[in-house]
């Protein structure tokens, strides 16, 4: 009859072999060898980097535009609309980013926030039209696609940078919702664009407007959404 093999718990575990000195000493170098103290940014200061950067551009795209083409009505009607969406842009700063995360405005808020703008900018759209062609008219039209296009592009482009300077301002701060951070700053920088370009467009037909400034504000709402994920979470 065999014995009983020797119960775990009572067998004696060697003792791991300490590293050499040489391996200890290479392990500290890949692990501290380049560690520097960094200085985090405040909210307070990241929300003021980021209206002055995103005011900056808005006012530089404002004045390039109206040199190419100066404003058709008033200027100081024209320079009252800027003021107006410049103060909503941002407050879409101030409310959607403005708080630590997690202390952050509600949820509901937020989204209120992320949808409701855009609504207003295109009721905006809507009553600064001149004439509505029918959507055939609008396709057949000469250069009419084609300066939808070009508007299209141009709001884009410009929205992009805007967002790009909040992204890089704002890059792994939000560890709770940084899809719906990210379709803040989305929104924030895509007023950028497409305001500026709403300033200075001298067509004012319904469907350019709608198309050409609108729904690139919509796709750049998207846009930011769906980055946040990658570029706001830690």
């Amino acid at each position: 009859m065999t014995d009983s093999p020797e119960p775990l718990h009572e067998s004696a575990w060697p003792e791991p072999a300490a590293p050499s000195a040489a391996v200890s000493a290479a392990i500290h170098q890949i692990c501290a060898g380049n560690l520097r103290p960094i200085k985090s940014r405040s909210i307070v200061d990241r929300i003021v980097r980021s209206i002055l950067l995103s005011g900056g551009l808005f006012a530089v795209l404002l004045a390039l535009g109206w040199r190419l083409h100066p404003p058709q009505r008033a200027v100081a009607v024209a320079l009252a609309g800027a003021l107006v969406w410049g103060i909503a842009q941002a407050s879409v700063i101030i409310v959607g980013l403005g708080r630590v995360p997690g202390k952050r405005s509600h949820r509901f808020i937020r989204w209120t926030v992320v949808f409701a703008v855009p609504l207003a900018f295109f009721i905006h759209l809507t009553l600064a039209s001149e004439v509505t062609l029918s959507i055939q008219d609008f396709v057949t039209a000469p250069r009419s696609l084609r300066h939808t296009l070009v508007c299209g592009v141009h709001a884009l482009v410009f929205g992009l940078m805007a967002i790009a300077t909040l992204f890089v301002l704002w890059r792994k701060t939000d560890p709770f919702s940084p899809r719906l951070s990210g379709a803040v700053a989305g929104l924030a920088g895509g007023l950028v664009g497409a305001v500026a370009l709403d300033m200075t467009c001298p067509h004012l037909e319904a469907w350019h407007l709608w198309i050409g400034h609108g729904l690139t504000l919509v796709a750049l709402v998207l846009a930011g959404w769906y980055a946040g994920r990658r570029w706001l979470a830690p």
